[in-house]
């Protein structure tokens, strides 16, 4: 019994050294991989930065004169609910605009603007209306893999959605009701 126990303890330790042996190189490259990629870890400026040019091009894009069209969820064939006119200005920079709105049915008239910080890289959007009580104010991200803004407010989330060079859309996430707007030529 003893020479079994003797073999079962060699036998045992020459195992353990083995795996030791075999396991050090993988735990080297795996302390290497992760040092690698804090290395390569991007720099906030960087992707900051990196994000400037899709939001100067996003807000390049809205400037100019928009026929509006509104359409209340269900309302997906028949005449708008609601139409106007959306004029879209620079303001100051390619980063900022502002924006007045006016509907063909009614008296009332809206502006805002819409802009993004490069400073935290998030966009912006602030709109007043002449039947409303006070300014809406929302912040932004801007979804790279297709030209959309998703804005957020404590009041509800709206997508800006750039369809193509002469349509974009504005709409509530709960799709109570939506905009599109057409180029103006």
């Amino acid at each position: 019994m003893f020479t079994n126990r003797k073999q079962l303890h060699i036998a045992l330790t020459s195992c353990a050294i083995a795996i030791s042996t075999a396991w050090a190189p993988l735990s080297a490259q795996g302390r290497q991989a992760r040092r690698a990629t804090v290395a390569t870890a991007p720099d906030p400026a960087v992707a900051i930065a990196a994000r400037v040019e899709p939001a100067r091009s996003v807000l390049r894009n809205l400037v100019g004169r928009w026929h509006v069209e509104i359409r209340f969820a269900g309302n997906f064939d028949g005449a708008p609910d609601a139409s106007g006119t959306r004029v879209v200005a620079a303001l100051f920079d390619d980063l900022r605009v502002q924006w007045t709105e006016a509907l063909d049915s009614s008296r009332v008239k809206s502006q805002g603007m819409i802009g993004f910080d490069s400073r935290t890289g998030g966009f912006y959007s602030t709109a007043v209306d002449s039947t409303g009580t006070g300014a809406e104010l929302l912040t932004g991200t801007l979804d790279m893999a297709e030209p959309l803004i998703l804005f957020t407010s404590p009041g509800g989330a709206f997508v800006l959605r750039m369809v193509d060079q002469d349509h974009f859309t504005w709409s509530p996430l709960d799709r109570g009701w939506r905009a599109v707007l057409t180029r103006e030529r």
